[in-house]
């Protein structure tokens, strides 16, 4: 493993990265007194590809979990011109013990507990597996997603994300077999909750999703 630098403009160069992709609409954490130049920088720059390029390029050879991660979701934001960035660096970050400055903190939303530590890395799991996917590698994407579900049970995409690739490797029929598994997931009956105006409310999107999903796999079932 490489060693950490600890020059300041190293350090300086992370934070400007940082806020740039936050100018450019990823949640991250970053300083907020560099805003101002971070959006300068996005406004001399304009084009959305050399921008990313360039949050990119002010983290060099990533090596701190900070760097790993901007320069993971950077590249997994251009897509799949750069898929083997993402793999290469996406891989790399969840072998460190994470960003220590993302949220990490637990708070119910619409009725369920969210561990916001377990979804920011579910979050790189999800880039990774769709790079994998677009590379052929369906097995590792597989596995991935389930591990991105794991680490987030209430959310039916996941589930979904899952169902498609096993659908791609072992057929429509053990992936509409696998969906209806996860009816018996404790987020599949809807869960009633308080919101902030006190009025109660009910939250259902995991079983609406899923449904949905196992309905339109069965509606493509083949004619017998």
């Amino acid at each position: 493993m490489a060693k950490l630098k600890n020059d300041s403009t190293d350090h300086d160069s992370t934070d400007l990265a940082a806020a740039l992709f936050f100018v450019m609409g990823e949640t991250v954490p970053h300083r907020r007194a560099l805003e101002e130049e971070a959006a300068a920088l996005k406004e001399k720059i304009r084009d959305r590809e050399k921008i990313l390029l360039k949050v990119i390029g002010l983290c060099g050879e990533p090596h701190t979990p900070e760097q790993l991660y901007l320069v993971a979701k950077a590249y997994s934001w251009l897509g799949k011109k750069y898929y083997q960035e993402t793999v290469r660096y996406a891989g790399e970050y969840l072998h460190t013990s994470g960003w220590g400055s993302l949220p990490s903190h637990l708070r119910e939303e619409d009725g369920i507990t969210i561990n916001y530590a377990a979804a920011q890395r579910a979050s790189v799991l999800r880039d990774l597996a769709k790079a994998q996917e677009g590379l052929g590698r369906l097995d590792a994407a597989l596995f991935n997603f389930t591990e991105a579900y794991r680490l987030e049970p209430y959310s039916a995409m996941n589930a979904i994300k899952a169902a498609d690739l096993v659908a791609k490797l072992h057929g429509r029929e053990e992936a509409l077999e696998f969906l209806k598994q996860q009816r018996q997931s404790q987020y599949y009956d809807p869960v009633k909750y308080t919101d902030s105006l006190g009025h109660t409310r009910k939250n259902d999107l995991f079983k609406q999703l899923l449904d949905a999903h196992i309905l339109k796999l069965q509606e493509n079932k083949p004619p017998v």
